[in-house]
């Protein structure tokens, strides 16, 4: 391989290095971050917004339907909607973006 002239490029030279409390430098990398965070008790899921699960609770309501029904028209399952109503349930960005197309298709047929 001599004889090719191949030129050397690295990428991602921005890197921070951290120091350890050996006082050696390394790179903390995604791995190590999420180690870190394991070990610190910090790992948790983000739930959904309370104030969501209350405006769905009204809008359920105001329509005279049971979690059985909306759960039924948003193809999932019930306890996902009283996962949801109580603040418990983790956050489902599409989910959430079904609820609110939903409550917001019936409040413009009233």
């Amino acid at each position: 391989m001599d004889h090719q002239d191949w030129i050397t490029i690295a990428f991602n030279q921005n890197k921070k290095l951290v120091k350890n409390n050996d006082g050696k430098e390394y790179v903390k990398t995604k791995e190590t971050k999420l180690e870190e965070c394991e070990e610190s008790g910090k790992l948790s899921h983000k739930k959904m917004d309370i104030s969501f699960g209350k405006e769905l609770q009204k809008y359920r309501s105001s329509q005279n339907m049971t979690q059985k029904d909306i759960a039924q028209k948003l193809n999932i399952q019930v306890k996902d909607i009283n996962e949801i109503e109580s603040g418990k349930a983790k956050h489902n960005g599409v989910l959430m973006n079904k609820i609110k197309r939903i409550m917001k298709k019936d409040k413009t047929k009233i």
